[in-house]
C-alpha cells in the first residue's frame, strides 16, 4: 500500500510539471503573438512555480520556467538558472533543454554545466548555504532560441512559504505565470493577493489534495523603470503566503498573528541574554555616573560598537536563534540576532527596559502589515528610556545611537515583547529633519574666474552619504567622491575637510578655484545666483496613468543655500534682483537676492516633500519642477563701469 501511494504521488508530480497541462508543448517562435514580440529581448512561455505542502514539517517546491530568447540581452536574463540550498533545504534535480527557432530539442543540460558554490561567502559571512548555477554559455544557440530549466527542492523549514510575483524582468513579455500551492485535504495556511493578481482559484487534486491556483496570462514586455515608479511591492501583482502551524527542527510555531510571531522568536531565543559576571560588573561601572537612561544607553551602545564587529552568520536554525550573549562577550563578534542580544543584555543588566526589533532593512523597504508573515531581514534593537524609545542599529560601529537613517527609518518593525510580537513604527525623517546648510564665499575676478570658500552641514537622511565616505574612505577617495559630487562644471578643489558631528551631522569645508564662476561678455558679467545648488531633473514625460512616487529617502529635504558674490569694483548692476516664491503640494521654493558695496547675496531655500501622489497630481509635479529651473537659471547683470 505504501509503495502504492508513493507511485501515485510521483505520477501527481509527472502531471504538475509536464508541459502538456498548458499546452505548451510546441515552443516555435511562430506561436508567440506578435503583440509579446514588441519591445521584447525575451519572451516567457511558461513561468510556473508549485509548492507542494506534505506537512506542517515539509514541503517540495518544483519550478519550470521556458524562455524564448530573442537577443544578448533577454540572455543576460535568462541564461542561467541558479538554486540555493542549505542544511534544510534539499535539491532533488535540475535539468534544462533548448530548443531552436522551430522548437527543435538541440540540447540537454549536463551534469558539468552545473557548478555548485558558496552563497556569499567571505571573512565576515559564515553560512552553510551554497547555489548550484545551471548555464548553457554565453550564446548558447543562434538567436531567436529557447531556454528551458526545471528544478525540484525538498524544503523543512516550513516559517517561510514562497510568495509568488508574475512581473517579469525589464524587456521581458510573458505568456503565462503560474503559481500553484498543494496542499493535504484541509490543511490551514493563509494567503492574501495584492495589486490586481486575478483571484484564485481552488480544486481538488488527486487523493483529495487541495489544489490553490493563480496565473497570469500574455503580459506585454515591461519598459525601462520610469523615474518615479511605486515601491515593487505596491505596484506588482502579488500572492504572499504563510504558514498557520509549522515545524522547523525541534521548534513548533504559528505565524496567524504578529503576536504569534514574536511569541516564536522569544520562544526560539529564550535564555540566551545572559552576560559573564566580569562584563555585567563591567557595564556597571560604565555606567555608574550616568543622569538618566538615556546616557546610560548611549554609553552602553558605544561601548558595544568599540568591543565588537559584525559577522553574518547562518548556520541552520542560526539563521533565527542567535548566538547567546557569553559567546559573543568572549569572541567580540556576531550577527545582527547576536549583537542585538548582546546589547540588549548589557541594558538589561543596568534596569532597562529593552526589546528585539524585527525589520526589514534597506532603502525603501517595506512589509504588508496586514499580512502576519516572515518579512524580515535584520534586528535592531529598541530601548525604552526615560518614556521614550531609542532605536540602536548593533552592527555599525559608527552609527550614532537612535539614527535609523534610510536604512531602517520609516517603517514598521515587530517589537519581541514577553507578551508577544507587537508591530510599531520606527521615525520618519520629515524635510526639516534633513537639511542641506549652505554659505559660499565668492571672489569674482574681472574674468568671470571665482575663488570659492564654502561651509555646509549635513543634517539627517542628507548627511548619510557624505558619513559613509568619511567611514569608508581614505583621503584620496574621498577628495574623488567630492569632485564627483560638487554640482560645478570647471573647478580645482585646494582644500577640503569633513567632519562628523555626534547630531548626527556631517560638516563640509570646501575651498575651490572655478573656472568660468561667472560668464564673461564684452564688458558684462553675467552671474548665477544659484551656484552650488541641487540640481532638478524634468522627466520626459509630462503625464500618466498611475500614482508616482517620490522616495522619501531623496525627497524629504530642506535645502539652505546662501552665496555671497564679491563683484569687482569696477563693475555696476546693470538689472533687477531676481526674487521667487514658488509654492507647491509638493513643496515650496524661494530665492531672495540683495546687492549692497559691490556684494551680491543670493538666498536660496528648497523644500521637498517625498511620498505617493495620484496621477492626476503629475502634471502639476512636473509644471513645479519647471518653475524651479526657471528659477535656478535667473542670471544677475554686471557692467564695467568705465567712467
Amino acid at each position: 500500500m505504501q509503495k502504492l501511494k508513493s507511485m501515485l504521488g510521483r505520477i501527481v508530480v509527472i502531471c504538475l510539471m509536464s508541459p502538456a497541462v498548458f499546452g505548451q508543448t510546441d515552443f516555435n517562435i511562430t506561436k508567440i503573438n506578435p503583440v509579446l514580440l514588441k519591445d521584447a529581448d525575451a519572451v516567457v512561455r511558461l513561468d510556473e512555480t508549485v509548492w507542494e505542502i506534505k506537512s506542517q514539517a515539509e514541503a517540495v517546491m518544483k519550478c519550470r520556467s521556458v524562455v524564448t530568447v530573442l537577443n544578448e540581452k533577454g540572455e543576460d536574463g535568462h541564461g542561467q538558472l541558479r538554486v540555493r540550498y542549505d542544511k534544510f533545504t534539499k535539491i532533488i534535480d535540475i535539468s534544462g533543454n533548448i530548443y531552436d527557432a522551430s522548437g527543435k530539442q538541440v540540447k540537454k543540460l549536463r551534469n558539468s554545466e552545473i557548478e555548485d558554490y558558496g552563497y556569499g561567502g567571505g571573512a565576515d559571512n559564515i553560512s552553510d548555504a551554497r547555489v548550484k548555477l545551471a548555464s548553457f554559455g554565453k550564446k548558447s544557440y543562434a538567436y531567436p532560441y529557447t531556454i528551458e530549466y526545471v528544478y525540484e527542492v525538498r524544503d523543512r523549514n516550513m516559517m517561510s512559504y514562497p510568495g509568488w510575483s508574475p512581473d517579469q524582468e525589464e524587456g521581458s513579455a510573458a505568456e503565462l505565470s503560474v503559481y500553484r500551492i498543494l496542499a493535504p485535504a484541509g490543511f490551514k495556511f493563509r494567503y492574501k493577493e495584492y495589486n490586481g493578481v486575478p483571484a484564485v482559484v481552488k480544486s481538488k487534486g488527486a487523493e483529495g489534495v487541495d489544489v490553490y491556483e493563480w496565473s497570469m496570462k500574455d503580459q506585454p514586455a515591461r519598459k525601462s523603470s520610469d523615474l518615479y515608479q511605486l515601491p515593487a511591492i505596491d505596484r506588482t501583482p502579488l500572492v504572499m503566503a504563510a504558514p498557520s502551524d509549522f515545524e522547523v527542527q525541534d521548534y513548533k510555531g504559528n505565524f496567524n498573528s504578529w503576536e504569534d510571531f514574536g511569541k516564536f522568536y522569544g520562544t526560539l531565543n529564550a535564555g540566551r541574554d545572559a552576560l559573564p559576571p566580569a562584563v555585567a560588573a563591567e557595564v556597571k561601572a560604565l555606567t555608574k555616573s550616568a543622569r538618566s537612561e538615556r546616557e546610560k544607553a548611549e554609553l552602553i551602545y558605544k561601548w558595544m560598537q568599540a568591543k565588537s564587529r559584525y559577522v553574518s552568520i547562518q548556520l541552520g536554525i542560526g539563521g533565527w536563534q542567535t548566538i547567546d550573549a557569553t559567546t559573543v562577550a568572549n569572541t567580540g563578534y556576531g550577527d545582527c540576532k547576536a549583537l542585538t542580544n548582546f546589547t540588549l543584555a548589557a541594558l538589561r543588566s543596568v534596569g532597562i527596559n529593552c526589546y528585539t526589533a524585527l525589520i526589514r532593512a534597506g532603502d525603501e523597504e517595506v512589509i504588508k502589515p496586514d499580512f502576519p508573515s516572515n518579512q524580515f531581514n535584520h534586528a535592531i534593537a529598541c530601548a525604552v528610556v526615560d518614556k521614550d524609545t531609542m532605536w540602536l542599529e548593533c552592527t555599525s560601529q559608527t552609527t550614532k545611537p537612535n539614527f535609523m537613517g534610510s536604512f531602517t527609518g520609516g517603517r514598521y518593525a515587530l517589537l519581541v515583547t514577553p507578551d508577544g510580537g507587537k508591530l510599531v513604527r520606527t521615525q520618519d525623517y520629515k524635510a526639516i529633519q534633513n537639511v542641506r546648510n549652505s554659505r559660499a564665499l565668492v571672489k569674482l575676478g574681472e574674468t568671470g574666474d571665482g575663488e570659492v570658500d564654502v561651509k555646509v552641514l549635513y543634517t539627517g537622511l542628507q548627511h548619510e552619504s557624505r558619513a559613509r565616505v568619511i567611514n569608508s574612505g581614505s583621503k584620496e577617495e574621498q577628495k574623488k567622491w567630492l569632485l564627483n559630487h560638487i554640482n560645478l562644471p570647471s573647478l580645482d578643489l585646494q582644500r577640503f575637510e569633513l567632519i562628523q558631528g555626534q547630531d548626527p551631522s556631517v560638516t563640509e569645508k570646501l575651498t575651490l578655484n572655478v573656472r568660468n564662476c561667472a560668464t564673461k561678455t564684452g564688458t558684462r558679467l553675467f552671474v548665477k545666483p544659484s551656484l552650488l545648488s541641487r540640481p532638478f531633473e524634468l522627466p520626459a514625460v509630462t503625464e500618466r496613468t498611475t500614482d508616482f512616487y517620490l522616495p522619501v529617502s531623496d525627497y524629504n529635504f530642506t535645502d539652505l543655500d546662501t552665496v555671497s558674490y564679491e563683484v569687482p569694483a569696477n563693475y555696476k548692476l546693470e538689472t533687477t534682483l531676481p526674487a521667487f516664491q514658488i509654492a507647491s503640494a509638493f513643496g515650496s521654493y524661494e530665492m531672495k537676492t540683495t546687492f549692497e558695496n559691490n556684494k551680491l547675496i543670493c538666498a536660496r531655500k528648497v523644500v521637498m516633500n517625498g511620498g505617493r501622489y495620484g496621477s492626476k497630481d503629475f502634471a502639476a509635479w512636473v509644471d513645479f519642477l519647471k518653475k524651479i529651473r526657471k528659477a535656478d537659471r535667473a542670471q544677475v547683470v554686471f557692467v564695467e563701469n568705465k567712467l
